[in-house]
């Protein structure tokens, strides 16, 4: 009798497992403020368009450096950049002048006022980037911003591949 309920239990468990790890893989559905209170969202993305979401926070030195280096490299990623932060948006607004990242085509330092960034992904420091290709789908996390190249490769592997 017992295995009569074990085997479709087992079978159930492997179906929930594997859906929510296939939900971890898409890009969610997050929403944004950028530097001038406007809504953004992950919909907002222009289609076709690979996303590198860069969460961070404006007082941390890895971070800071991480900035320093996009503002010379932003425009040669073939990805939009999204610089997240929780932050007050007066804040971003400084750190944004400050690193002279208000004027990059690519790049968008945003206001995460939902800290939806914490409900989806598990990061533990910081600076934390997932990249996204052009379809929603995860394919690399990195620790430390990654190179152009190391980004073309990730996008162009069909695979998920991590640097973690």
């Amino acid at each position: 009798m017992i295995r009569k309920y074990i085997l479709p239990l087992l079978w159930l468990c492997l179906f929930i497992g594997s859906d929510v790890s296939a939900q971890q893989k898409r890009m969610p559905d997050l929403r944004f403020k950028d530097t001038e209170e406007a809504a953004v969202s992950t919909k907002d993305i222009p289609k076709g368009q690979p996303l590198m979401l860069l969460y961070f926070r404006s007082d941390c030195d890895h971070c800071e450096h991480t900035a320093q280096q996009l503002k010379g490299t932003a425009k040669q990623y073939p990805a939009a950049i999204w610089m997240v932060s929780a932050e007050p948006i007066p804040t971003l607004r400084t750190f944004e002048d400050m690193m002279g990242l208000y004027d990059i085509s690519n790049l968008r330092v945003m206001q995460d006022h939902t800290q939806s960034m914490h409900r989806w992904f598990e990061f533990t420091k910081l600076p934390f980037i997932v990249l996204y290709d052009q379809n929603g789908l995860q394919k690399a996390v990195f620790d430390e911003l990654p190179t152009v190249a190391a980004v073309k490769k990730a996008l162009a592997n069909r695979q998920e591949s991590k640097s973690r």
